[in-house]
């Protein structure tokens, strides 16, 4: 049973990661006094965030499989998340460079599920690496 529910607990990880990005890119990204913008509006570029969250929902499934299609997946979603939280990070300094901004809680959430995906890609890879050791 444990070997069977792992899987599933790793999956539901990812995808309320992934949920919770896009969820991030429609709630406020960043605050200057009376003025909030969430990730699509104004300079911000989370229609990139919204755009990469379906190819690397597909590649969390294919993170599943043991075969190359797993490794392959491992890299798409580590990438996609390495992406996810650059676009992120960078929209943090630019609002803040210009606009004199601070960063809202939408911001913030892409941040931290962005983290999260790349750190479960990062977990699966030494689970398939460890894998191909043992075969």
């Amino acid at each position: 049973m444990r070997a069977r529910s792992r899987p599933r607990a790793f999956r539901i990880v990812v995808w309320t990661a992934l949920a919770l990005v896009v969820i991030g890119v429609f709630s406020t990204w960043t605050t200057a006094g009376s003025l909030t913008l969430n990730g699509i509006e104004g300079p911000n570029n989370g229609w990139l965030v919204v755009i990469l969250a379906g190819p690397a929902f597909a590649w969390s499934r294919m993170m599943e499989r043991s075969s190359w299609s797993g490794a392959i997946g491992v890299v798409g979603l580590l990438g996609a998340s390495l992406v996810i939280l650059w676009t992120a990070l960078e929209n943090w300094a630019d609002s803040r460079e210009v606009l004199d901004a601070s960063a809202g809680h939408g911001l913030l959430l892409v941040v931290a599920a962005s983290t999260t995906l790349a750190l479960a890609a990062g977990y699966r890879a030494v689970e398939l690496l460890r894998s191909d050791t043992h075969a």
